[in-house]
């Protein structure tokens, strides 16, 4: 029997290959080696290239993965990584950081400036074995999306090489810039945090963008005259300017968050033409249009959010953007609606009372005012009869219920608690959230918020106490939130910014946003259910660990490079730190005293960046990291995915640490309550918001919606994703499971989809 080699020649098939290349996959794992030989016998044949005999082994691993064979996806995973190592250098040996950047660099891949590093202790710093610590889905994300090839699709990193280009990519401005990248590189390599995937991608690349997504907002104007340009408006300052802007972000970016709140409603008059405004909704076809054209070279749809504050004239309609039937010219099926609720809508739903709407561009004040001051000028504007119409409040309640069950939109987000608690609010205001509903930054005519993301893994921070319980390492998650919170301001300086609002603000204010991922790993290392008192009580004193060393490590990094320009009049320089305005101000780590002494540090050293903290979805870096996303509860035990190679199962994190039922519930499994409390934990300790998904089973009534949601409002969360519905259905050519998602998503919805984990548009 032959086998023909890369070079088209023929040799004899060397048994012995196999065999070394088996040790090499099985070393140290838990896995019936002779069934593994039997399965890649029966798919040897003579003639087979060398690269279908890696492709053959691989098969044949991955088709062995099972709850009963966990460590088969590691195997798997060791052969897709001789595979790459053989297509990337011809053997399985790393070779220096020198030669890949040199080879990048004549690629036209990475930045000039990328030399400027003592090679000789990067490649000291590299660690091969830290490839072993990937799974096999995990390991197939990082070489077919992230690992850099030439003109011709040659592979120029390792995965190694890969987190120490991106490392490299984020030390560049740093005066030890060596000692700096490794630091970086430890980190990222060990999988105990990881950057979004615009700074995975880019880092170190020609063209910096590593941002994930910005928040933009409309005025109500058809485009700036040449004269407003010369006086320093923004061109982008204006209807279509803003869609212009959204295809530059969504270019060289992610998702897109758009208030569109101040353009008027359908009916009002044009004073300029004595003619009447066709209101929102015609204006967020091209908006979607735009959305689906400017795909960022092929490799995604662009995804648009436009926000719209349920006072608006045309909130009834925008409800309905994504049903499938009706008139087409009112449908948007490629973007994502979410309405921006105020208080006093949901207190009048509560009470049963009206609900009125109001011309934004008659009273623009109502969009610029939140809490007290926005019920006192609603009321006022009630009285004097200024109202487009009335109706009762439920009413209004149960259609935003109802297209949120039918479609999944509009997402669910609550004005006045995004901006009551935005430490940002002595310089304007938060006018919607972003495309994943984590971020909440003010945007205005001259200003477009981006967001800056990172995540620390809390499954690879957990550690035995001294009386045999698995808990929390606090000095370790100190080690990594100082690291992480110093990449991230770092994103802000080595940034390419689409358009100038986005630089303006970016470089003004600072905002970074560090999540979690990992936390119901880690809750299940623990032995905590999710469903569970325990389990609240966890996401609390996780966060609550999280922020402090957050808030702590961006005031000292004030210290060191001053702080960001806004810093006077914020809450922060006024002493208030988000645990101070949250509605339960219980500390169980450190206790308030602690948090005062913070405090006052702040105010003395002030604040690096405007914002600190954000949970974004994290759908593709924790399946990069081997972990769970986000906050979210399991969705599936198991999975079916599919490649050249065929299909194999993905098991859940979770299942490598128990067999036990009570801590494997599965997310339609956990009544909703749990979810919201949880979510309501993390929120005291945030000073942005997360991406919130809310699991319903089978059968839920309309009531028992909108009780979760009022729910939600009551607790004091800022905002929620997804409603994600149980289902028969079969998705993906899965068997029906427990866990499948009902909702009528479209094909572009496939970002942040926690069972889709190709998600880019944010982590």
């Amino acid at each position: 029997m032959t086998v023909i080699k890369r070079d088209g020649s023929r040799e004899p098939f060397d048994q012995s290959k196999i065999d070394r290349l088996d040790h090499f996959a099985t070393k140290g794992l838990n896995v019936d080696l002779a069934l593994l030989k039997e399965q890649v016998q029966f798919l040897i044949f003579d003639g087979m290239s060398t690269q279908d005999i890696f492709r053959a082994q691989i098969k044949a691993a991955s088709g062995l993965i099972s709850r009963d064979n966990p460590d088969m996806t590691f195997v798997a995973a060791r052969y897709l990584l001789a595979e790459t190592y053989k297509r990337a250098t011809g053997g399985n040996t790393y070779p220096s950081m020198r030669s890949v950047i040199e080879r990048g660099q004549a690629a036209g891949r990475y930045a000039r400036n990328m030399r400027l590093f003592d090679f000789k202790a990067l490649d000291s710093a590299i660690d091969p074995d830290r490839d072993f610590q990937f799974d096999y889905i995990g390991l197939q994300n990082v070489v077919d999306r992230y690992l850099v090839r030439d003109t011709n699709d040659n592979i120029i990193e390792l995965p190694q090489h890969f987190f120490m280009r991106v490392a490299m990519g984020l030390a560049l401005h740093e005066e030890s810039p060596t000692d700096r990248a490794i630091e970086f590189y430890n980190l990222l390599s060990n999988f105990d945090g990881l950057t979004s995937t615009p700074t995975l991608f880019n880092s170190g690349s020609v063209r910096s963008q590593l941002s994930s997504c910005y928040l933009n907002t409309v005025n109500d104007q058809i485009s700036v005259e040449d004269e407003d340009i010369a006086r320093g408006v923004s061109r982008y300052a204006s209807i279509y300017g803003t869609i212009e802007e959204s295809a530059r972000l969504s270019k060289f970016a992610g998702g897109i968050g758009t208030d569109w709140t101040r353009v008027r409603g359908a009916g009002s008059r044009i004073v300029s033409t004595n003619g009447k405004s066709s209101g929102v909704i015609p204006y967020l076809k091209p908006y979607e249009s735009t959305a689906v054209a400017v795909n960022q070279g092929g490799k995604r749809k662009g995804s648009f959010a436009p926000y719209l504050e349920v006072w608006h004239p045309d909130f009834w309609d925008f409800c309905e953007l994504k049903k499938e039937f009706g008139d087409d010219r009112m449908r948007t099926h490629d973007i994502f609606p979410a309405a921006w609720v105020a208080d006093l809508f949901m207190q009048r739903v509560r009470e049963g009372g009206v609900w009125s709407t109001f011309q934004p561009n008659l009273h623009p004040e109502l969009h610029e005012l939140y809490g007290d001051s926005f019920k006192l000028r609603y009321e006022q504007l009630e009285r004097a009869g200024k109202a487009v119409s009335q109706r009762p409040a439920v009413e209004v309640w149960k259609h935003i219920l109802t297209n949120l069950f039918e479609t999944g939109h509009p997402w669910i987000t609550f004005k006045d608690e995004c901006n009551r608690r935005s430490p940002q609010d002595h310089v304007g205001v938060v006018h919607s959230s972003n495309l994943c509903t984590e971020i909440t930054l003010n945007t205005s005519d001259s200003e477009t918020a981006v967001c800056n993301l990172a995540s620390i893994n809390l499954a690879r921070h957990m550690v035995e106490s001294s009386t045999g319980v698995m808990v929390i390492d606090t000095q370790k998650v100190r080690r990594t939130v100082r690291t992480l919170m110093r990449m991230l301001d770092n994103v802000i300086d080595l940034n390419y910014y689409p358009s100038d609002r986005a630089k303006a603000s970016n470089l003004k204010h600072r905002p970074v946003g560090l999540g979690v991922m990992g936390e119901t790993e880690a809750k299940v290392i623990a032995g905590i259910a999710f469903d569970s008192e325990a389990g609240v009580q966890f996401s609390d004193e996780a966060l609550e660990i999280v922020s402090y060393y957050a808030i702590d490590a961006s005031s000292d990094l004030a210290r060191e490079r001053g702080a960001y320009e806004t810093f006077e009049g914020s809450k922060w320089s006024r002493g208030l730190l988000p645990i101070y305005t949250a509605r339960d101000q219980t500390s169980n780590i450190f206790g308030m005293a602690t948090w005062d002494a913070l405090a006052d540090k702040v105010r003395l050293q002030g604040m690096r960046n405007s914002n600190t903290m954000a949970i974004a979805p994290t759908a593709t870096i924790s399946v990069i990291a081997g972990t769970t996303p986000c906050n979210e509860p399991i969705f599936e035990l198991e999975r079916l995915e599919g490649n050249m190679s065929g299909k194999f199962l993905v098991l859940d994190p979770c299942t490598r640490h128990t067999s036990d039922p009570r801590l494997l519930k599965t997310a339609f499994e956990i009544e909703p309550i749990w979810v919201i409390r949880s979510g309501a934990k993390r929120q005291k300790w945030i000073d942005m918001a997360q991406s919130l998904n809310v699991f319903i089973r089978q059968g839920t009534k309309g009531r028992d919606l909108a009780e979760i949601y009022m729910k939600a409002w009551e607790e004091g969360l800022k905002t929620t994703y997804y409603l994600r519905s149980q289902s028969k259905q079969v998705q993906k050519g899965v068997p029906a499971t427990p866990a499948t998602s009902a909702l009528p998503q479209p094909e572009s919805a496939n970002f942040c989809s926690i069972d889709n984990p190709d998600c880019e548009a944010c982590q």
